[in-house]
């Protein structure tokens, strides 16, 4: 009798196995990438957004109950949410910078029991996370039924204008400055939220959108232009920004909201 064969492990296959890995290998070096840029600077999102008023916003939704903050940075949304919040963020150095009250951890393996909270916030970070299926799993398993997700999800500037944030996007384009591409598509769309936050587990409620001023002087629109992950040369790009008087800057936002079941 001849020995069982082995199925033939073909190019295809062998294909597969290596863009798994190198999509494994690409989210961590972006996650790495993450984890630096904050660890360097820590509170560079809470101070380019302090005057929007999105944090306040993001606050006054959030139900009752034992909330945790996603992605906490220096704890710009947590101390609003006051003792009832507990804050996770992958950077030591925006823990640090809230005075060490925070819990380090990754969002695709939230260090929480099942059914410990009744709300998840998630401030300008939900669109960076990759695997986001993994994410959406630990939701669901740390969201008691009827727990709510609500985020607040970059939109860039408004369709229409010419304002700093405008001029600010064509300079970066012509630097052509490289920095990691983050997150997944779907995390950006009320289209991909659907998909992603599926029923029967979850209810997704229609995408609030949120038009937030930015304008000021030039050091307090810099605070929020200079904050972008794709600033290469800074002094460069901050030199070359056409700026006189009162700089113009308006930022869309979204508010999406998906609750357990």
């Amino acid at each position: 009798m001849r020995p069982r064969s082995r199925p033939s492990r073909g190019p295809r296959h062998d294909r597969s196995a290596l863009a798994r890995y190198l999509t494994l290998v690409a989210a961590v070096d972006r996650e790495a990438w993450l984890r630096r840029f904050h660890d360097r600077r820590p509170g560079i999102t809470s101070r380019a957004f302090a005057r929007g008023g999105s944090y306040a916003r993001l606050a006054a939704r959030v139900p009752a109950g034992r909330v945790l903050d996603l992605a906490c940075g220096d704890g710009a949304l947590a101390r609003l949410l006051g003792p009832r919040c507990v804050g996770l963020d992958v950077s030591r150095g925006e823990l640090g910078a809230w005075g060490g009250r925070g819990v380090q951890g990754r969002a695709q393996e939230l260090p929480f029991a099942a059914a410990s909270f009744d709300a998840v916030a998630c401030h300008l970070a939900f669109m960076l996370f990759d695997d986001l299926e993994r994410v959406v799993g630990e939701l669901a398993r740390v969201l008691r039924p009827g727990g709510s997700m609500l985020a607040v999800l970059g939109g860039g500037p408004t369709a229409e204008g010419d304002d700093q944030f405008h001029r600010f996007l064509r300079l970066l384009a012509a630097s052509r400055t490289a920095s990691p591409r983050f997150g997944d598509p779907r995390a950006k769309t009320e289209a991909g939220w659907r998909a992603l936050f599926s029923a029967p587990r979850w209810d997704v409620a229609p995408f609030e959108r949120w038009e937030l001023d930015l304008g000021g002087s030039f050091d307090e629109v810099w605070s929020f232009l200079g904050a972008s992950y794709e600033v290469g040369d800074a002094a460069a790009l901050r030199e070359a920004m056409p700026f006189t008087g009162r700089g113009e800057c308006r930022v869309v936002v979204w508010l999406a909201r998906a609750t357990r079941r």
